[in-house]
């Protein structure tokens, strides 16, 4: 797939790699990210780009992981790795994983909300028997490049009623009313391919359980 001269990104290699050379003004387009949790606890992020080195080229996802133990940290993180920053406001879609739904998403939601490059149109959803960093890597079924993928399936699904349809503006209002809610759950088939899967649950900002759907297909 190709993209056009507003989404060319002509960014090295080396940048997510941690290499020297970039100015702080360097701004990173992501096209989705996730976070997920080690068994201790620890959060990590990650993030897809897009390289495209010419108009006539191949667009390729490269990913940015870093660790921390909050969201501002992952992302404090991630721009400290770059020397630059990260920009949001391609990303349709944040993904968790189960442990940290259950433990609570109020510190993300103010973390995005926090951000002036984050759409309120974002969507979370919580990856189901899978890692969130799996669902992010997950390669798009045909020819295109897998965030942007994984945000027409949720916008695909959600418009048709097959999942919730709650985008950050709206999580935000029912974390702050103390009001019950339910995101897009995702996991994936054998073949790595991305599926809905059913609903995530939440009570006081938490999520209690899956309903509906199912596990890996």
């Amino acid at each position: 797939m190709r993209w056009g001269k507003t989404f060319i990104l002509l960014l090295p290699l080396c940048l997510l790699t941690g290499c020297a050379g970039r100015g702080a003004g360097d701004l990173l387009p992501i096209l989705s990210a996730g976070i997920s949790s080690s068994s201790d606890g620890a959060l990590t992020l990650t993030a897809e780009a897009v390289r495209q080195d010419s108009l006539e080229g191949n667009a390729a996802s490269v990913y940015l992981t870093t660790s921390g133990d909050t969201p501002e940290h992952l992302f404090s993180g991630a721009e400290q790795l770059l020397a630059g920053q990260l920009y949001l406001s391609h990303a349709r879609t944040f993904v968790i994983d189960e442990s940290v739904a259950r433990e609570g998403i109020e510190p993300l939601v103010q973390a995005l909300l926090a951000r002036s490059d984050v759409r309120l149109t974002l969507r979370i959803a919580v990856a189901r028997d899978v890692t969130a960093d799996q669902i992010v890597r997950a390669q798009a079924v045909v020819e295109e490049i897998p965030g942007a993928a994984l945000g027409s399936l949720l916008d695909a699904h959600t418009e048709h009623g097959n999942l919730p349809d709650l985008p950050l503006c709206r999580v935000a209002d029912r974390i702050l009313s103390g009001g019950d809610f339910s995101l897009p759950a995702l996991s994936l088939t054998q073949d790595g391919r991305v599926i809905p899967a059913g609903k995530a649950d939440f009570r006081l900002g938490r999520m209690t359980s899956f309903t509906g759907g199912g596990g890996n297909a």
